[in-house]
């Protein structure tokens, strides 16, 4: 019996051999992970072409031996970066731009007989604040802004794709410029970094950098005239999850360069204790992200075919490349702000804002083969508003801040809450 048993046992290895090493496989349609093979298997990855990617329903000739998710994921198969660099270059303009923005608003707002020496927002993105005359109409200032996001497409399965993504964002901006009559003129130098969870591909964009430019700001009286502009570097980190091996292939050390632009117009109208700020905006942000490689991980699967030079396991997986891109995200903007006048402590304020919107959108890896499912097309950036107030507070001749809330809604598929503070100290 014990000799019959290890016959038998012979023969079933010597079968699952010759199943492994045939060129003829039975179709089957088990999901990814369950071969545990990477979607770019150096053997049978889905880089090889249609032999391993498409189903004989004639002869039942070829296997997708990679799993289900490796040929029909579109949006499951795309680097992180490439599904949310739109919104990255969003949240980067509205952080740095907005700093700008507060910061003259604040330069042309002030009244000199005043402890706080400072003026609510004219662009929704948050309060800038400054300490105002340190030498020779010299002023300093910083800035700090804070946000979650979230796109909240339906997401069933990686083979009907989606672009819903979690993530935030913050920003911490220091200046220093100079007062001439009715103008301001001033440089910038801004921290940002931004951490997004991408749902189709189980993956992840981290972001950080610094962005350096020039403002410049005239006072006509009833109005205020703002522009800008600058360059930096961000680096990228990138993670997806192989839908094959069910293994993290990942992508550091990208760097992107920066470019971004503004223009506003604003005005300030007193009705007694209420004070009326409408302006109009213009933002304009690029990220330019060169061609990188998406690091795919060992699957330590190996393989023996008899004289092929394959057999020592050296052959399991293939990078992939990722073409470079151009990020961009352009804002036209129509605000109004209000603030009361309470008392010498406490300014209150309440701002809304129509914004049309024109950001990069999510694109998608091609599907290699049809799966006949209803895919979801990318949420595509439109026109949103947003809501909000805070207050400004003078605790002190030389202590003074601000609390700032707002809101993004009617953007599809997405939302946002920002949040933004601020301590001033007078030395």
């Amino acid at each position: 019996m014990n000799f019959l048993r290890k016959i038998i046992m012979l023969g079933v290895i010597s079968v699952s051999f010759v199943a492994l090493n045939m060129k003829v496989h039975a179709v089957n349609t088990i999901s990814s992970g369950d071969y545990g093979l990477s979607c770019t298997n150096d053997m049978y990855g889905t880089q090889h072409g249609s032999i391993y990617t498409s189903q004989n329903d004639a002869d039942k000739s070829y296997g997708m031996y990679t799993g289900e998710d490796c040929v029909y994921a579109g949006a499951g198969r795309t680097n992180s970066s490439v599904i949310v660099g739109g919104e990255i270059a969003r949240a980067a303009a509205n952080s740095i731009v907005g700093a700008v923005s507060g910061r003259l608003s604040a330069a042309f707002g002030m009244n000199s007989n005043t402890a706080a020496h400072m003026s609510y927002s004219s662009n929704g993105n948050g309060v800038g604040m400054a300490a105002n005359h340190l030498v020779g109409g010299l002023s300093v200032w910083t800035n700090f802004s804070s946000s979650n996001f979230e796109n909240d497409q339906t997401y069933t399965g990686v083979q009907i794709d989606s672009n819903a993504f979690d993530g935030d964002a913050s920003a911490v901006s220091f200046g220093i410029d100079k007062r001439l009559g009715n103008i301001v003129i001033g440089i910038v130098g801004s921290g940002f970094d931004s951490d997004i969870d991408t749902t189709a591909n189980s993956g992840n964009v981290t972001v950080e950098g610094e962005t350096y430019g020039l403002y410049l700001g005239m006072n006509t009286g009833a109005f205020t005239f703002s522009a800008g502009a600058g360059t930096g570097e961000y680096e990228l980190e990138t993670t997806r999850k192989d839908l094959g091996s069910l293994k993290t292939i990942k992508a550091t050390d990208v760097t992107a360069d920066v470019q971004y632009m503004h223009l506003n117009i604003s005005g300030n109208f007193n009705r007694g204790r209420i004070s009326i700020a409408p302006r109009l905006a213009y933002r304009d942000f690029e990220l330019d992200v060169p061609q990188f490689t998406d690091v795919v991980p060992n699957d330590t699967n190996t393989f023996f075919i008899a004289g092929s030079g394959k057999e020592t396991g050296s052959r399991v997986s293939a990078n992939e490349t990722i073409a470079g891109k151009v990020y961009s995200s352009t804002m036209t903007e129509a605000g109004l702000s209000l603030a009361l006048n309470v008392n010498a402590r406490i300014t209150p304020y309440i701002d809304v804002a129509y914004v049309n919107e024109d950001t990069t959108a999510a694109t998608y890896n091609a599907e290699l083969n049809n799966d006949g499912q209803a895919e979801l097309d990318a949420s595509a950036p439109d026109g949103f508003i947003t809501y909000g107030g805070g207050v400004m507070l003078n605790l002190s001749n030389k202590v003074s801040g601000y609390l700032n809330f707002s809101e993004t809604t009617s953007r599809t598929d997405f939302s946002e809450t920002s949040i933004s503070g601020s301590l001033k100290l007078k030395f």
